[in-house]
């Protein structure tokens, strides 16, 4: 499947499931005094990771607002290491997050381009031996961090968007957005 067969699916996907109920986040994080997430969660998410060109589009949240597992997995999956292909768990906040950008932007039936979700020990020592803008102590390690981008959305709009959310981390970079759970700051 080519990435632009990928993104077709996905478009007419994201309409079949753009009429579905807006289902409320139970997450710590997001119950933490964050009406505003709660309330922008579709429970959905739809993601092209642009080294495996895998495509995924899941229901991540029930109609209860509970965690699916088998659905974490499967993101947990494609959100793997791309250099040892290492799948680990990402924190489900960050899920929760992607979901309250992707709701806010209104942009539901565009999937996420994941350039980097969760990184080995080596991979993200690798990339700091080419850049001073890679953290010995990077959230990516903990699988709390997505480096995404959206085909006909700008990255001015998703940092903003983000940024406006204040739930974690923000850094833009000339081809991706960085997000993160971590505390609330920008770059």
């Amino acid at each position: 499947m080519t990435r632009r067969e990928a993104l077709k699916m996905f478009m007419f996907a994201g309409a079949a499931t753009s009429l579905a109920p807006v289902i409320q986040c139970t997450s710590s994080w997001a119950a933490n005094e964050n009406a505003t997430l709660k309330s922008l969660c579709s429970g959905r998410l739809s993601v092209f990771n642009v080294h495996t060109q895998e495509a995924l589009s899941v229901r991540y949240l029930n109609s209860k607002g509970e965690f699916d597992r088998r659905a974490l997995t499967k993101l947990n999956n494609l959100f793997r290491c791309r250099h040892n292909h290492e799948a680990h768990p990402i924190d489900r906040d960050l899920y929760v997050l992607l979901d309250a950008i992707k709701s806010k932007l209104g942009s539901t039936d565009r999937p996420y381009l994941l350039i980097s979700g969760y990184r080995s020990p080596e991979l993200n020592e690798y990339l700091r031996s080419r850049s001073v803008a890679v953290s010995d102590r990077s959230f990516h390690l903990r699988g709390m961090a997505a480096d995404i981008s959206m085909e006909g959305v700008s990255l001015a709009d998703i940092r903003n968007v983000a940024v406006s959310l204040n739930a974690g981390g923000v850094g833009t970079y000339s081809n991706f957005v960085h997000v993160d759970v971590g505390p609330p700051r920008t770059w």
